[in-house]
């Protein structure tokens, strides 16, 4: 979901704006959390099949065999955006908007869909969960085709749906820092995609501390992720552009293996993922980015 349209609000306390750089990051954090995904979601086929996921072993396949794969993946996302879009219909409508649907380009960059509603303003609750309907109900729906279907194709389109719910995830994230009798309604310029959150009372705009720290923490771990799975992609990349073949880090019959990646002269590439280092890493960014953020407070207050 993207935008709604609505009358301005009297007391407006917050808003957040889906500017160029935050498109720009949602594309970014999306992209990498795919792959993540992925991962995880394969990681709970291999657990109903009960084999074991590492190492993944991906064979020599040559450019027609990619093209459609590639064809296929394509097909199975564009499958899901329809269910997607009108789980969060469904919800506006049952909180009394009526929603109609399209596709836009975000800042003339990133193409999406939106379901939208016009002259409708939701409380904090009934919009988080409009917002989490379709990342919450494909999941669970396509967990359970998993298990009386255990196959690999399933993977993709629920790989996608979480993936595109980025954004999703990131405004309720915003959203939950606030109290829950807060309202939310579309900005007052009516082109800018965002919305404006408002309150009855002075605390209301008090998010507190705690919701405060814990986004800062998960803000931080998703940019520890993003930023070192890109410079692993880019790793990767690399050694294959030169022909080494090679990307480890850790050692792969420890504990803490972080990534494990190898080109075997047949063509054949080995990837392997120390899970538990990831979420190390992860953690560690976390709090770090918390810690720099409340000393910059400290500084900035005195």
């Amino acid at each position: 979901m993207s935008r709604t349209e609505s009358h301005e609000s009297p007391r407006p306390i917050a808003t957040f704006r889906k500017t160029r750089s935050v498109a720009i990051q949602w594309a970014v954090v999306s992209a990498i959390g795919f792959f993540g995904f992925a991962y995880g979601f394969a990681h709970v086929l291999a657990a109903i099949r009960g084999v074991p996921l590492e190492p993944i072993v991906i064979p020599a396949f040559g450019p027609s065999d990619a093209l459609v794969w590639i064809a296929a993946s394509a097909g199975l996302v564009a499958l899901v955006v329809l269910p997607h879009e009108l789980l969060h219909g469904a919800f506006m409508a049952r909180y009394g908007g009526s929603p109609t649907y399209g596709v836009g380009v975000s800042h003339f960059l990133l193409p999406y869909a939106y379901a939208e509603t016009a002259g409708t303003s939701y409380t904090r609750n009934q919009l988080l969960v409009a917002l989490l309907a379709p990342f919450v109900g494909i999941t669970v729906v396509g967990l359970a085709a998993m298990v009386v279907y255990p196959s690999s194709l399933l993977v993709v389109p629920l790989a996608a749906n979480a993936a595109g719910s980025i954004g999703d995830l990131w405004m309720a994230a915003v959203l939950w820092q606030y109290p829950a009798n807060v309202r939310v309604s579309p900005l007052a310029d009516g082109d800018a995609q965002g919305f404006g959150v408002y309150g009855s009372s002075d605390r209301d705009v008090d998010r507190g501390t705690g919701m405060r720290l814990l986004s800062t923490v998960a803000a931080g771990a998703v940019g520890t992720l993003a930023v070192c799975s890109t410079a692993l992609i880019g790793a990767v990349f690399l050694s294959l552009a030169v022909g080494s073949g090679t990307v480890v880090l850790g050692d792969p019959g420890g504990r803490w293996l972080l990534f494990r990646h190898e080109l075997y002269p047949h063509g054949t590439v080995v990837l392997e993922i120390g899970a538990a280092s990831w979420l190390a890493v992860a953690t560690l960014g976390g709090l770090g980015w918390a810690v720099i953020d409340e000393c910059c407070r400290s500084i900035g207050a005195d």
